[in-house]
């Protein structure tokens, strides 16, 4: 007789499984318990932090149209001011200026330097409408609203929208611009307004190693960004569209947006105009870093006052026309880009000497000139009084025109 196999019944199995399940569940949940209170010890008890710095670290950066990604400003003397910018006040520093005492806080020197620090966008005609051609930065000079920047910033702008530190919009007007020394001065549509202003300080004064800040709108975005450097070197004779000038070297990091901007002493005194960098690899493979130039602000300054004063720098020599680039020849691969004559100043040495509205320049005393910027160089290079010899195509004749330089008289 076989024997009788055991059966548990339906129920006892479910009860089984049932009981299984709750233990192992047990089990979990007090792993996960004991894992929590541990990770609430090493975090001082409360909630896990999400950061593993202080908040008062971060320094946001103003938009200039759109809201710009956020930077950390580092734990350095050169950091921006701590929280919210400081507004824009309503009247200027007690001191007249940026320039502080001895002693005073870095960070309080740079939060007067950012307040006179702007951003510019420059529209220009695009069919109907106007769009933004490119982007800058300016200083404020004065507490009525002027502003310097660089001439390549704002040349040729349709209009100029100019943005402070707290991000306020305003229009200006071009008031004057000088290409040799590549300064141009704006000034803000506002009546009533009282704005803060940058001390102007000396740059003969300068020396090699001196603690300098730049601060401008770096890539068009990053409005008042602030870095730090000093001075790399004193007049060193560099060419920007064709022009030399000379500038005051800096290792302070420049970048493309900050052109217009401050380079500014340890004071908080301004001692140059940003208008330049060098970067890349040159001709022979070597990497290019750390190269930024600036405007010494001694030599901006007499620019400054003929602009505030007369709208254009005296004791120019000038043409009196106004061109823009084409292309001319008479077969099909004879083709050269010149400057053409849009219009002609009425009294002026180009009216005098029977330059018309589209004439094209070729030449200056037998040096062929390609384009506007080559011919602005070229009348550049003479002194008021100076006969040149300017040669044109006219309706495909060839004629050469004596040219008295004159000093303008009038904007």
């Amino acid at each position: 007789m076989e024997q009788e196999k055991f059966k548990m019944p339906t129920g006892a199995l479910v009860a089984c499984i049932l009981i299984t399940v709750f233990l192992l569940a047990c089990v979990a949940g007090g792993v996960l318990f004991v894992t929590d209170r541990i990770n609430n010890s090493r975090n001082g008890g409360g909630e896990a932090m999400t950061t593993d710095q202080p908040a008062v670290t971060n320094a946001p950066v103003q938009p200039t149209q759109a809201p710009a990604m956020p930077t950390q400003a580092p734990a350095m003397p050169t950091q921006a001011p701590l929280g919210e910018p400081t507004p824009v006040p309503t009247q200027a520093p007690a001191n007249g200026g940026t320039q502080a005492e001895p002693g005073t806080p870095v960070t309080d020197i740079l939060a007067n330097c950012m307040n006179t620090v702007v951003s510019i966008d420059i529209y220009a005609s695009n069919g109907y409408e106007e769009v933004v051609a490119g982007s800058g930065s300016g200083v404020l000079i004065s507490n009525d609203g002027y502003i310097v920047t660089c001439n390549h910033v704002v040349e040729g702008a349709r209009s100029i929208a100019v943005f402070l530190n707290d991000g306020t919009k305003y229009q200006a007007d071009l008031i004057g611009n000088d290409p040799v020394t590549d300064i141009a001065v704006i000034k803000l549509k506002a009546e009533g307004v009282v704005f803060p202003y940058a001390t102007l300080g000396s740059s003969e004064a300068l020396r090699v190693g001196d603690g300098v800040y730049a601060i401008g709108n770096a890539l068009g975005e990053l409005s008042n960004t602030v870095t730090e450097g000093i001075i790399s070197a004193l007049g060193r004779d560099i060419e920007i569209d064709g022009q030399s000038m000379s500038v005051l070297q800096t290792s302070a990091a420049i970048n493309e947006g900050n052109s217009g901007g401050g380079l500014f002493l340890y004071d908080g005194s301004l001692i140059g105009v940003v208008n330049a960098k060098s970067s890349g690899l040159t001709s022979s493979g070597a990497t290019i870093d750390g190269l930024g130039f600036a405007v010494p602000i001694d030599l901006a300054k007499p620019i400054i006052e003929d602009i505030e004063a007369y709208g254009f720098v005296t004791g120019r020599p000038y043409l009196g026309v106004s061109t823009k680039n084409v292309s001319y020849g008479y077969g099909m691969f004879s083709y050269y880009s010149y400057p053409q004559v849009v219009s002609v100043l009425e009294n002026s040495p180009a009216a005098i000497a029977g330059i018309k509205e589209n004439d094209i320049i070729t030449a200056i005393n037998g040096t062929p000139v390609n384009s506007s910027t080559a011919l602005r160089v070229a009348i550049n290079k003479f002194k008021v009084g100076d006969v040149i010899t300017v040669s044109i195509q006219r309706d495909k004749q060839t004629m050469e025109l004596q040219v008295t330089l004159l000093e303008r008289t009038a904007r």
